[in-house]
């Protein structure tokens, strides 16, 4: 018989579950060549060219206060056309966030992507916790595809409004030299 140790812990990042939620993309780096990634546990996978991008959740729109000021990682990941080059489809995960960055319209333009485009960019999106091609959780967590949708107008009325009274106590607070 062999002695197993036991452990209550994943041993990575918690897997967040949010039925929708405020997300900030706070850095994004495009990668547009395959490349070998190698991870701590000694393992390697090739990775597909993708928008690696480091996420906050700035408000649970379900549960408000749950998991808000989270960070995790997600890459949005470029596919192969049937030529089998690399492009942004259109009906994919990079495809849903760059059609409510840019519109509808962008894959039928000349326009250029700048990941620089979507560092402090804000969606509502729907969380889950990562999974392998098996469906075995895994650490860390994914954007629901589907589930990306544009901030509403009145968000972003709401979140300039919000801005502007911080800078303002911030103002009266300098005012008062304490």
């Amino acid at each position: 018989m062999v002695q197993v140790k036991k452990s209550t812990t994943s041993g990575g990042s918690e897997g967040l579950d949010i039925l929708a939620a405020r997300l900030r993309i706070v850095e994004a780096e495009l990668t547009l060549e395959e490349k070998n990634v190698k991870m701590d546990n000694g393992h390697s996978f090739m990775g597909e060219p993708n928008l690696n991008c480091k996420i906050e959740v700035v408000k649970n729109l379900v549960e408000p206060g749950m998991h808000e000021g989270a960070v995790f990682y997600d890459r949005f990941k470029l596919k192969k056309d049937k030529a089998g080059d690399w492009v942004f489809a259109k009906y994919s995960k990079l495809g849903n966030l760059i059609r409510v960055r840019y519109g509808e319209k962008w894959f039928e333009s000349d326009d250029e992507f700048d990941e620089e485009d979507f560092e402090d960019f804000d969606f509502i999106a729907g969380l889950s916790p990562k999974e392998d091609k098996n469906g075995k959780q895994i650490p860390g967590t994914t954007v629901n595809w589907k589930s990306i949708r544009p901030i509403t107008a009145e968000a972003v009325v709401a979140r300039e409004r919000e801005e502007r009274i911080e800078v303002d106590v911030e103002e009266d607070l300098k005012d008062l030299d304490l």
